[in-house]
């Protein structure tokens, strides 16, 4: 994510050394790209041949909202505000993907044995030779969603959930929590609760084999999505964005660490919302 000099000087000197730097122009140009590419999605949702025959989605209930407004409504939907609905879901929902994904595979990578269990599942459940991995072929696996499962546990793209408030006064563990107090939920802490967890650190799926536990909002111990009228809007599109990725990643290409480093000194080290694997050195 790139940082602007207004974000942090807001004043005429911040708006300056945008100028200055290049960064107003390099904005200009992304926010011209992107609200093409966004206008294109709208148009494409608006034709009627395309309307008639594709999934009724979140796209299609903004448009029919827009175009069900009526000259005395108090405020009224825009292209403009369509745009930037789609834009929040959609950009949103591809960063946090990518990191999930990425924990993913260090995890993997760390843990030969699971990597070899979910790979040898894929590589029985899918046909050979496939050219193109599909939906469709994630309901022939079990223990690859358990994986991933894991991954959103121990690895929530987000560690806190949109704040709360509370409209009445309540009691929680002997706090009295008073009307309209916003409340920030912990889901990276709940899901490494050893009250909750066995050996929660560990990234181990097989956890989940004889488990109910979903992270769709119904569990209140796993809320990667969060949960209620605020969970996650893009969580259906976040989920199969790291179910294919993931899939696609493990179908084609084996993988393994360099035969002179072993798993046992590989550490994750997460800095400034980058990962990186680090080489332990003994002493």
């Amino acid at each position: 994510m790139t940082s602007m000099f207004s974000d942090f000087f807001p004043g005429g000197i911040g708006r300056f050394m945008d100028w200055i730097s290049g960064q107003d122009k390099r904005l200009d140009h992304v926010f011209s790209e992107l609200d093409t590419f966004f206008q294109n999605i709208l148009n494409d949702h608006l034709k009627p041949v395309r309307r008639d025959g594709e999934r009724y989605g979140i796209i299609n209930v903004m448009i029919d909202m827009m175009e069900q407004e009526r000259d005395g409504d108090s405020f009224k939907l825009t292209t403009d505000h369509l745009k930037g609905m789609i834009s929040d879901i959609f950009i949103a929902g591809v960063s946090t993907s990518a990191f999930t994904m990425i924990w993913a595979m260090t995890e993997l990578i760390r843990n030969p044995r699971v990597m070899k269990k979910v790979q040898d599942e894929i590589r029985t459940n899918l046909e050979d030779n496939k050219e193109r991995i599909t939906e469709q072929d994630l309901s022939k696996l079990h223990y690859f969603k358990l994986v991933v499962k894991e991954v959103f546990r121990l690895h929530p793209a987000v560690p806190f959930l949109l704040p709360r408030e509370t409209i009445s006064q309540v009691k929680i563990q002997g706090y009295d929590i008073p009307t309209k107090t916003q409340i920030m939920i912990n889901v990276y802490a709940i899901a490494r609760d050893p009250k909750l967890w066995t050996n929660p650190d560990e990234f181990n799926p097989d956890r989940f084999l004889d488990s109910s536990v979903d992270y769709k909002g119904l569990n209140f111990e796993l809320l990667p999505f969060g949960s209620g009228r605020r969970i996650c809007p893009g969580m259906a599109m976040g989920i199969t964005l790291v179910e294919l990725g993931l899939l696609n990643l493990l179908y084609f290409f084996n993988w393994g660490l360099p035969e002179e480093v072993e798993a046992e000194r590989i550490i994750i080290k997460d800095n400034d919302m980058a990962l990186d694997l680090v080489q332990v050195t003994r002493h």
